[in-house]
């Protein structure tokens, strides 16, 4: 995995998702600074949480030799035949 790429992919994007929750604060009017940002600021973070891990997960498969041959879903059933 490259750190530093995913490092600053990642930068910029926190640079782009917390200037969407300032935003909602900087346009909450007086009295309602809480209420009208707080969730703005925990969807952008949940948001951010998505997207660095997805992006620190591929970079690793990206590098990682065997990795298509050992991503599956846990849940797909296997194609054995019962015993």
């Amino acid at each position: 995995m490259d750190k530093d790429v995913v490092l600053h992919e990642m930068t910029e994007r926190f640079q782009e998702l917390y200037s969407q929750a300032l935003g909602a604060l900087d346009r909450a009017p007086d009295g309602e600074w809480i209420s009208a940002s707080e969730h703005a600021f925990r969807d952008v973070f949940q948001q951010l949480l998505m997207e660095s891990y997805e992006a620190a997960l591929k970079s690793k498969m990206k590098q990682h030799p065997t990795a298509d041959q050992a991503a599956f879903s846990p849940s797909r059933q296997c194609d054995r035949p019962s015993s």
